[in-house]
């Protein structure tokens, strides 16, 4: 499955040539998600596809399979089976886009003739590569067990592959996260420790082999067994990204068929954290909770739903006191969709990062008399402060800069100069409202929030510029009027309300393509 990533599915594509395993029995099908890049074109020339398959539709769990007709013939270039690129009118992202692709095996392949069934699907992102006996792995260790459902791979960092990124993941429903380690009580919590003890950790360590029973396996290279497929059924249509893999996982687990990772079957892949983004945050936290719908009892569904619901919404209300408005917005929807049952793409704007100039333009520092407030709560944002003043400088951007700093933070108390008035902090709460008092008659432009850290929820500036200190030339501006802030406390608070009512977690078990 793949979305305007030409070049990467090109590359995967030569990684499935070189497999080990005959490449004579592996059925090819690429998905593309309606892609404006030409991933078509190159792939059709680099790989000359034996069927392109049109999918004008809008949903992966009814589409609408049109075999183009093609001028050229003759096998495809990867020595494969058969090489098939499913071309979809719309970005149905990740879950539909692999929805769609069980559909094309279903239509193209398990048409009636037991000898034309798949055994296996085979699951990869378009960002990944393999090494040779990868696909020999994974098959080896399905064809071994047939109780077998699902089979993972060893994730190895692709700008660093001598590196373990991820092996074993569990779900840990009290904190609502994938972890590296099972929680207390887990029954395979001692066994698992034993191994990590032995490899030195879940990741970053060595000597991996063999088998670990798990509760969950990536998407990004997993080995499925057709018939269990066909069984469990496939991805949640509401999910669009995030979770969809792990809840499959668990559903599969719920039948009685296993799920297993083969620390022998590596793929190479791009950090998942390297990718997080607004948007992404959001189908995380509303399909963790759709995720608990699907694979829990009732009753315990319902207290599950009740518990993450409202860590949430503290979450959004925290967000709102730290100039996050956006990310406040984006978690309480992920909440209330998630109580209407709203699946698929996040309809909402989120501005995107822009060179630090502009933003600081955008947001009204160069303009005379201006005054800005630095958020300096630690000893990286004090010095991305200071950074930031120079860079600001250097580009003809000069307004009165007012630095907020934690009094643990060495050397808080140097530092007031011309240009820059410093004001010192405690952690009591009386020191932080104290000081905030002489901002509401000064009236900043903005405020500056270095990694989401602010103590400051009473800056008036109806601006808010936030910096990633890991990307200190670009900014992201917020506009954060008073009256923005307190209406999206009273959404929190509505949100709130009708969570501790009615939870929708018992009953609902999904929609599955």
């Amino acid at each position: 499955m793949t979305w305007n990533r030409a070049s990467d599915v090109d590359r995967v594509l030569d990684a499935l040539s070189r497999q080990r395993f005959p490449t004579e029995y592996l059925h090819i099908f690429v998905v593309d998600n309606a892609s404006t890049d030409g991933t078509e074109a190159l792939l059709t020339e680099r790989w000359s596809p034996d069927r392109i398959v049109d999918n004008p539709t809008d949903r992966a769990e009814a589409p609408a399979f049109s075999v183009r007709e093609r001028d050229e013939g003759g096998p495809n270039r990867g020595g494969f089976g058969s090489l098939t690129i499913v071309r979809n009118t719309a970005n149905l992202g990740g879950c539909g886009g692999f929805n769609t692709g069980f559909r094309a095996v279903e239509a193209f392949m398990d048409g009636g003739a037991s000898e034309a069934r798949p055994d296996f699907v085979w699951l990869v992102d378009d960002d990944i590569d393999l090494p040779p006996d990868a696909l020999e792995h994974l098959v080896g260790a399905a064809t071994a067990d047939p109780e077998i459902g699902l089979v993972g791979s060893r994730t190895v960092d692709l700008g660093d592959r001598e590196r373990t990124i991820e092996s074993t993941i569990y779900f840990n429903p009290t904190e609502g996260v994938m972890a590296d380690e099972p929680e207390p009580g887990h029954p395979r919590r001692t066994a698992h420790e034993a191994w990590a003890e032995t490899v030195g950790g879940p990741k970053g360590g060595d000597g991996y082999t063999g088998l670990r029973e798990v509760d969950v396996v990536s998407a990004c290279s997993l080995l499925a067994r057709w018939s269990a497929v066909r069984e469990v059924g496939y991805w949640d249509t509401r999910f669009f990204i995030y979770c969809d893999d792990a809840d499959w996982c668990l559903r599969f687990a719920n039948a009685g068929k296993r799920v297993v990772l083969n620390l022998d079957a590596v793929v190479y892949h791009t950090p998942w954290h390297h990718k997080l983004t607004p948007a992404r945050l959001y189908y995380a936290k509303r399909n963790l909770l759709w995720m608990i719908e699907n694979n829990f009892p009732p009753a315990e569904s319902e207290r599950m739903w009740r518990h993450h619901g409202v860590r949430m919404l503290k979450e959004a209300a925290r967000a709102v006191l730290r100039r996050r408005l956006v990310h406040a917005e984006t978690v309480r929807r992920s909440v209330a969709d998630a109580m209407a049952g709203r699946g698929g793409k996040l309809d909402m704007q989120i501005p995107g990062a822009e060179p630090l100039a502009d933003a600081l333009k955008k947001a009204g520092a160069d303009r005379p008399g201006a005054s800005v407030v630095l958020c300096c709560p630690n000893r990286k944002a004090l010095e991305a402060a200071a950074s930031l003043r120079h860079a600001a400088k250097d580009a003809g951007v000069s307004p009165r800069w007012i630095e907020l700093v934690h009094n643990r933070v060495p050397d808080a108390h140097e530092g007031d100069d011309g240009d820059v008035h410093r004001v010192v902090y405690s952690e009591n709460k009386r020191s932080r409202i104290r000081r905030q008092v002489p901002l509401l008659f000064k009236r900043p432009v903005a405020c500056v929030v270095f990694d989401h850290e602010n103590d400051f929820p009473l800056i008036p500036a109806s601006k808010a510029v936030h910096i990633d200190t890991s990307k200190p030339d670009a900014a992201v501006v917020e506009d954060q009027p008073l009256g923005a802030r307190i209406a999206c406390m009273a959404r929190i608070a509505r949100t709130m309300l009708k969570l501790r009512r009615s939870p929708r977690g018992p009953g609902g078990q999904g929609s599955r393509a």
